[in-house]
């Protein structure tokens, strides 16, 4: 292939793959902040229930968690740590 004909064809390679990187920056920013509107949902809700049953809302969604990581755990996945790390984050933030 003549030497223009190759910058050519990597400059569109190059391109193509700085608009994908982009795209997936622009949707991981999307899904930070659709979760952070689960978030602050979920923590106007509890602020609405009485004490008590936000506290039994919260150790049930505890066990719920707990349930999920240990069925991660059983099918040898390889989002166990991560789902770990997002449950722990997302308990501290609603704290």
């Amino acid at each position: 292939m003549p030497p223009i004909l190759t910058e050519y064809k990597e400059c569109s390679v190059m391109e193509d793959i700085e608009r994908r990187l982009e795209y997936l920056e622009e949707a991981n920013e999307a899904l930070k902040m659709q979760n952070k509107v689960l978030v602050t949902a979920f923590k106007g809700m509890l602020r609405g229930l009485p004490t008590e049953l936000a506290q039994d809302v919260v150790e049930s969604m505890q066990l719920a968690f707990e349930d999920a990581v240990n069925e991660l755990v059983y099918e040898d996945s390889p989002h166990v740590d991560l789902f770990h790390d997002v449950t722990y984050a997302f308990f501290r933030e609603k704290e």
